[in-house]
């Protein structure tokens, strides 16, 4: 593996890299700046204590999004189990975002068609102050 100490260059190399290119872009950044982190993958195996880095649970590859039997199956939220669903982050694709989205499917196979329906059309049009 890479010693901690040459990770800690490598870090710091990226963030005045990264740092540089966004003051080029907003120079006026540079003065309001609190806290920087760098993360990489030695980082993220580290704190996660992942292989390889992997922040994901599933491989994000082509092959895995290329197959429409397959892709049905992973926007699929039940199981073979009746009354189990299943959520997260590899119920669709990686990230924090399509993880919430991923939330939102599992509810909307729980309540069904016209309930799911109902409850977009109130936080729409009717939404709670």
């Amino acid at each position: 593996g890479i010693n901690a100490e040459y990770g800690q260059e490598l870090k710091q190399k990226w963030q005045d890299q990264l740092l540089d290119i966004l003051f080029q872009q907003y120079p006026s950044l540079r003065t309001k700046l609190e806290y920087v982190d760098v993360s990489t993958p030695l980082s993220i195996q580290h704190y996660l204590w992942t292989p390889n880095g992997a922040a994901v649970g599933l491989e994000c590859s082509p092959q895995r999004y290329s197959d429409f039997d397959g892709v049905q199956k992973h926007l699929d939220t039940t199981t073979p189990i009746p009354n189990l669903y299943q959520t997260g982050q590899d119920t669709l694709i990686c990230g924090v975002t399509l993880a919430q989205l991923a939330g939102v499917i599992s509810s909307f196979r729980i309540l069904g068609f016209k309930k799911s329906l109902r409850l977009v059309l109130q936080s729409v049009f009717f939404p709670i102050a």
